[in-house]
């Protein structure tokens, strides 16, 4: 048995956490933001993790990074791609708006009278105007084109890239909700265990608490009997 402050506490449960190979369950009422990013990568990486908590907030937040992981960069990648796109579209109507616009000064001009040179130096000033304006957007539409691409790229690149990670969050990641507090905690990884008489949720709070190792039959019946409590509770 030990006693330890509080940041040493979370220091050794996190340390069990990230040295789990094969199987790592924690039994808490509570859980911290940390704590919940360290089993989603463990259980990212192969680690069989089970989480028994009360905590639905974050029961449920890992629940949807397992089905949802990375999807929100995903999503803000695709927005991206439609934000060009509409940009590509506005672009390729600049020259014609420009067009329409230098159409109509031309014919005011001959209504009104202005002949000789001074329609002449209209039309060329309108024809420079549009032929800058065009090359203008012809450079923001290939600009946007190419980032379209690279974003295009992207998204595939992270579709394949996290693939394997939601599969292994969907197989290895396992959520059991309990609606009653349990006020300790056990966690068990690989084949070493331990008890302890605080909940995970913060690491900032000091503090004294109890720790104990425990073998890992012990635990699992202490994990087994919670369980147990919890299926008879279910309608």
């Amino acid at each position: 048995m030990e006693l330890l402050e509080t940041q040493e506490l979370f220091e050794r449960i996190r340390s069990m956490i990230n040295s789990s190979s094969q199987t790592l369950i924690l039994l808490t009422d509570k859980i911290s933001d940390f704590i919940a990013e360290d089993l989603l990568r463990k259980a990212g990486s192969g680690v069989d993790v089970t989480l028994i908590t009360g905590d639905l907030n974050w029961a449920r937040w890992l629940e949807n990074k397992a089905t949802g992981y990375m999807k929100d960069e995903e999503e803000k990648i695709s927005q991206e791609i439609r934000a060009l796109s509409e940009r590509i579209e506005l672009y390729g109507r600049i020259p014609w708006i420009t067009l329409t616009v230098i159409g109509a000064i031309w014919i005011i001009l001959l209504i009104r009278g202005v002949k000789g040179a001074e329609i002449l130096l209209a039309i060329l000033i309108g024809l420079a105007a549009l032929f800058g304006i065009t090359f203008f957007s012809l450079r923001k539409r290939s600009s946007c084109t190419q980032e379209i691409t690279v974003k295009f790229e992207n998204k595939q690149r992270i579709a394949d890239e996290y693939k394997g990670v939601r599969e292994s969050l969907s197989k290895h990641l396992h959520i059991d909700e309990i609606e009653f507090e349990v006020s300790f905690t056990v966690i068990v990884s690989d084949n070493e265990a331990v008890i302890t008489s605080t909940p995970l949720s913060t690491g900032k709070e000091k503090g004294y608490h109890v720790v104990t190792d425990i073998s890992r039959d012990d635990a699992m019946k202490i994990v087994d009997h919670i369980q147990s409590k919890r299926a008879s509770k279910q309608p």
